[in-house]
């Protein structure tokens, strides 16, 4: 998910229990540790800059690696709870230890509940933060991107393709239950303790229904997606959200014919038709292009979802040296990564791995592409959201 998402459900965990008995201040703390995780984007900048040597997989392996990994939450959450707590202890003292500080006059005016959670203690502390860090590779399992979940006993990417990667409506939810946690909290009478805690954890089981329905989505595109592929052996059947929300599908079906993709509504009754079906070239380009560590290490991020396909065209030497009529040219093999389309139902990737050889076979280039760079992120969203609302 994106990072502010993550932010929002971390604030929503801390109203699970944790502002009641901390402050105020749990909520923003528990948002600020919920994104933590996502700075392994920062990563691949930064050994850029120290002169350390970077290829186009960096990101790729970084991004929802350690940082993402169930294992590494304890540690993380424990780097904001340290911290936080010092600073709480250290304010706390101020105003009751020094009475030189501006507010230690009116220490003793304050309420015993507001002393006490001034006291919280590390451990309650420590727990409002590894909820928060928890629930951030939760949800990153939930899309359909990958997360490794077990770093580093195993470097395996998980995803059960519920939700994707920005919605529509999820987001909402969870910056809908933060505001009525906040007006609850000022208009509620005794307890407002147990009020909010109960939007709180409405909220939650709200947002958590959401997931669930996407699941269900989920394995229904699927079922459509099989019933639209007629007599055709189906080896493998994906079906992964469009950007938006959980209502329009991508499925990917890898049949003995090739791939076939096709775009599901859920909300749409008509019948499911192939869009696109597109056959994996395989020959001795291919094959070399696939043996290559590049290509394997592509093909684990794609989650096994790799499509090949094969050109050939002029070699730029050739064509000035001997003309565009010249027999010899670059052999070029592309994979896809057909979990992302450049449309929800098209068989070209939103990015993909290029491999060059060259008029004499050999090993010209290797690189990643992006077919959406160049393209407004703002009309690509508009799109998203028609796509969505419109069956």
């Amino acid at each position: 998910m994106d990072s502010i998402t993550q932010g929002l459900l971390g604030a929503v965990t801390a109203q699970l229990g944790f502002r009641q008995r901390i402050g105020r201040d749990a909520a923003w703390v528990a948002a600020g540790a919920a994104m933590l995780p996502d700075l392994d984007v920062l990563v691949g900048p930064i050994l850029s800059l120290s002169g350390a040597e970077t290829g186009d997989f960096t990101m790729v392996t970084v991004h929802r690696g350690l940082s993402h990994s169930l294992l590494a939450v304890p540690l993380i959450a424990l780097v904001p709870a340290l911290v936080w707590w010092y600073l709480r202890r250290r304010a706390g003292n101020r105003r009751q230890g020094n009475p030189e500080h501006p507010g230690a006059a009116n220490a003793p005016q304050e309420t015993a509940a507001a002393s006490a959670r001034q006291a919280a203690p590390f451990r309650l502390l420590y727990a409002c933060m590894l909820a928060a860090v928890l629930s951030h590779p939760l949800l990153d399992w939930c899309t359909s991107y990958g997360t490794q979940l077990f770093l580093p006993l195993a470097n395996a990417r998980y995803a059960i393709d519920a939700v994707p990667i920005i919605d529509f409506i999820y987001t909402p939810i969870l910056a809908a239950t933060l505001i009525a946690c906040y007006v609850t909290g000022k208009i509620a009478r005794a307890p407002r303790i147990r009020t909010t805690m109960i939007v709180a954890w409405t909220g939650m089981a709200l947002s958590t229904g959401y997931i669930v329905a996407g699941r269900f989505f989920h394995d229904l595109a699927i079922s459509r997606a099989r019933e639209g592929a007629g007599q055709a052996r189906v080896v493998a059947a994906d079906a992964y959200p469009a950007l938006g929300s959980i209502f329009l599908w991508r499925t990917v079906l890898r049949t003995d014919d090739g791939w076939t993709v096709a775009r599901i509504h859920v909300f749409s009754h008509g019948g499911v038709k192939p869009t696109f079906v597109a056959e994996d070239d395989n020959n001795e380009w291919v094959r070399r292009a696939r043996d290559l560590e590049e290509a394997k290490q592509f093909d684990w991020f794609a989650m096994g979802r790799m499509r090949a396909g094969y050109a050939r065209r002029g070699g730029l030497q050739a064509a000035v040296n001997r003309g565009p009529e010249a027999s010899n040219g670059l052999h070029i093999v592309e994979f896809h990564d057909m979990r992302y389309g450049r449309r929800t139902d098209s068989v070209e990737s939103l990015w993909g791995l290029r491999v060059t050889f060259d008029e004499k076979g050999r090993l010209a280039q290797v690189h990643r592409f992006q077919a959406y760079r160049g393209h407004s992120v703002r009309e690509a969203l508009r799109q998203a959201w028609h796509d969505v609302w419109n069956p």
